[in-house]
């Protein structure tokens, strides 16, 4: 009687839970993911191991994934091959700009490149439209649209493997020190060029509480970052919120970010989910992937079921698809 009614338990529990989503088409590490209309659209990437780079290891694919049936991923139409491209989607439609190439064959010489492309896919017309250029390439960085506006922030301008500078010529720019900015509702937009007073790569960002949280990545002296640099679009002014919880490991380099309940979530390397809500007093653990990985993408299901896509480990690209279950902060009293 016992066994009986904790089985039923359990069956009403897991019909309560969403579906056990399908793996990716292919593994893949570092590429672009973005929410649609009730889909989630994962774009390019690596598929290679760790630091193996040529024109056979970058994907120009597309996949969508119906974020209520979780049944299978559909093939789309795909743009250019890519790596670390930036995504996101406004207004019914998906935005890409910038990322990486390579450039040369496999077993040959390594070049790697930051393209100054951008685009947006249209799912009415099952179709892509190039958008104006960014204003200089960039690649590992992070897209975010709030507003009307798209915003391209971070990242840097690679070029890895080309010819020598010539002699007296200025050394190739690190870093980028601004992001660029698109009116998408602008008839005819045109990409601007703002200040930003820190220079990091392989970050994330992602609106929340107003304005545009850039998580973690890594300095240009080569050191892994858990700090968070906010900008206010209204004011104009950017500020600071508490660094991420996690030490140990890769910190938040390479990290996942979604907004969910009122919370923001972060998913580092190491595997744990740390929360912090709108007030930014600090991080809480709140929920543990079952395979830790980095370079991924973290998608809300509903306020307490996360979906990490693909990533890293072990210096490998992943297919796994899991679901994360998080604990939401408790409600005022």
């Amino acid at each position: 009687m016992i066994r009986s009614l904790a089985l039923a338990v359990l069956l009403a529990l897991s019909s309560l839970l969403p579906a056990v989503p399908p793996p990716l088409p292919k593994a893949l590490t570092s590429f672009g993911a973005a929410t649609c209309d009730g889909a989630v659209y994962v774009y390019g990437g690596h598929m290679g191991k760790a630091h193996d780079y040529s024109k056979a290891t970058v994907s120009g694919a597309m996949w969508r994934l119906s974020l209520a049936r979780l049944d299978a991923w559909e093939i789309l139409p795909g743009d250019m091959p890519l790596q670390s491209p930036g995504m996101s989607a406004w207004n019914g439609k998906v935005f890409l700009a910038g990322g990486m190439q390579s450039q040369n064959e496999p077993g040959s010489k390594g070049r790697l490149l930051s393209l100054n492309h951008a685009a947006l896919f249209d799912p009415a017309k099952n179709a892509w439209q190039n958008l104006p250029p960014l204003p200089e390439p960039r690649s590992s960085h992070a897209l975010a649209v709030m507003g009307d506006k798209l915003y391209a922030i971070g990242g840097w301008p690679l070029d890895s493997g080309g010819p020598e500078p010539k002699a007296g010529t200025s050394s190739a720019k690190g870093y980028h020190d601004t992001m660029a900015t698109l009116d998408l509702a602008s008839p005819t937009p045109v990409w601007q060029s703002l200040p930003q007073p820190w220079q990091r790569r392989a970050l994330t960002a992602v609106v929340f509480a107003g304005k545009i949280w850039c998580i973690g990545g890594m300095t240009e002296d080569n050191e892994l970052s858990s700090v968070i640099d906010v900008y206010d679009p209204a004011a104009k002014q950017w500020s600071t919120a508490p660094p991420v919880a996690e030490t140990d490991r890769a910190k938040a380099f390479g990290c996942a970010v979604c907004v969910a309940g009122g919370n923001l979530f972060v998913s580092p390397e190491g595997g744990k989910v740390y929360r912090i809500g709108a007030d930014a007093k600090g991080w809480v653990e709140c929920g543990k992937l079952a395979k830790p990985r980095y370079f991924h993408q973290l998608i809300v299901i509903d306020a307490t079921h996360l979906m990490a896509i693909g990533g890293t480990a072990g210096g490998k690209p992943m297919d796994d698809v899991e679901i994360v279950t998080v604990e939401q902060s408790p409600p005022a009293r």
